[in-house]
């Protein structure tokens, strides 16, 4: 069987925990429901009124850590996980190990990296756990130890068949811009034989990192004879790079059919209409991606992509009115941000 495990940060148990009899469950049920839900500010103030109270103060303190945390309020997200553990009796050891993975994370965002790898460590003489030596791993890495971080990810590796595993570790080294020294993880990746739609899914993945066309069509093909649906997505995207935008819009059609998230399919539609020019038809696909139903990633995409080709049609005030709209919404998109800094001056 294959060894696979999924390279996350920490373990995050938003489970309600509690019978809801007391007032105190009642806090904590309603904490934990507003983490889960994405509202962190109300996740916040929940918890901080069950530690005003001071019951469950380890599992409020550590719920009020992760709210700060997702609001990168890392001071406050650091404090909140040392007193988690400043309460707890210790006698449940994954708990403990929980916050302490996330008290790291918390640190190590904050630039206390050998706090943070002190954290890890500390969590390794407990357990060897690859999760832990990949975290460690990064640690090492943003501080440019590239030896030890080297070190540890074989270590969080060994004997893994998981090919996002590889693609994830690389990922980091591109982040830290050692992009080169992290080629090798792809290539450690490729040594591995596929066996299934998803492994030759992520294969084309690798090729298309490495900018290895040919051999990603190849990969992506057999991806899509096992009916890997999102290999689809990925192998219309190469055949445009490749320049053959009829394969591309083949492969998106198909995806139609099949695919569970129709707007990515007619993000590709368009995508193909740009390349060839039919800028009225990337209209038309764009508004079908957006009437599609709700997909996130999708609508990003197709609203992006509706600024394009008003550009490319030379509307631009049409345009720059698309592009505040869109920079209102998703003002963290830096290549929007170019984008709209190109129009501002036509």
């Amino acid at each position: 069987m294959k060894k696979r495990w999924i390279l996350l940060g920490c373990m995050l148990l938003l489970t309600v925990g509690g019978c809801g009899s007391s007032q105190a469950d009642a806090l904590y049920n309603s904490g934990i429901e507003a983490l889960n839900e994405g509202d962190y500010e109300g996740a916040a103030e929940t918890f901080d009124q069950l530690t005003r109270m001071g019951k469950r103060l380890p599992e409020a303190y550590r719920g009020e850590g992760i709210a700060w945390l997702r609001q990168e309020a890392y001071p406050e997200a650091i404090a909140a996980f040392s007193r988690s553990l400043n309460y707890m009796d210790f006698s449940n050891g994954e708990f403990e190990r929980d916050v302490t993975c996330y008290l790291a994370a918390a640190r190590l965002a904050y630039g206390e990296t050998e706090k943070a790898i002190d954290l890890y460590s500390g969590l390794l003489k407990k357990k060897a756990d690859p999760q832990y030596y990949y975290l460690r791993g990064k640690a090492y890495l943003i501080q440019g130890d590239l030896e030890k971080a080297q070190k540890d990810f074989e270590r969080a590796l060994k004997d893994s068949t998981d090919y996002n595993s590889y693609i994830t570790v690389y990922q980091l080294y591109v982040d830290q811009g050692q992009g080169q020294q992290g080629q090798e993880w792809l290539e450690m990746a490729l040594q591995l034989t596929p066996e299934t739609g998803e492994d030759y899914y992520q294969q084309g993945r690798i090729f298309v990192l490495q900018e290895e066309y040919e051999e990603a069509a190849d990969a992506l093909v057999e991806a899509v004879n096992l009916e890997d649906t999102d290999a689809m997505l990925l192998l219309g995207s190469v055949y445009l790079n490749m320049g053959d935008s009829a394969s591309a819009r083949s492969m998106y059609q198909n995806y139609l059919t099949s695919g569970e998230y129709p707007g990515r399919g007619y993000n590709g539609l368009a995508l193909c209409d740009i390349y060839e020019g039919s800028y009225d038809s990337a209209l038309q696909n764009i508004q079908s991606g957006l009437d599609a139903g709700e997909d996130e990633e999708a609508r990003r995409s197709l609203l992006y992509n509706e600024i394009v080709v008003y550009e490319h049609q030379e509307d631009f005030a049409t345009a720059k009115s698309k592009m505040a709209e869109y920079l209102a919404e998703y003002p963290g998109d830096q290549d929007a941000v170019r984008e709209n800094q190109f129009l501002s001056t036509r």
